[in-house]
């Protein structure tokens, strides 16, 4: 069976601890570059998120405005329809707010 020891030295002996520096000098490295990896992997990420945020809000805006110009042509078609159901919406929000 061998002995834990590197070249044959004592435990503790000069060889153990200048290895055992190198090896704490090649994992604080190690950590650096995991450190630095993932916040470019996390810029990245982010930078995508929010493009697709600003794609979607740029969507939600043209429906937005086309539903806005479909209710307005309906409003133009049926005028009386839309004033009966704004004054009927008007009295349900009425009545529902006397509740509270």
């Amino acid at each position: 069976m061998s002995s834990p020891t590197s070249a044959g030295g004592t435990p503790g002996s000069k060889a153990d601890i200048d290895t055992l520096k190198a090896d704490m000098k090649a994992l604080r490295e190690d950590l650096a570059t995991l450190v630095k990896d993932t916040g470019s992997v996390a810029s990245a990420q982010a930078k995508a998120a929010a493009a697709r945020a600003q794609q979607m809000a740029g969507d939600a805006g043209e429906k937005a405005i086309e539903f806005r110009d479909a209710v307005g042509d309906k409003v133009r078609e049926h005028p009386f329809a839309a004033l009966g159901v704004a004054l009927a919406a008007g009295f349900v929000l009425a009545s529902l707010s006397r509740r509270n």
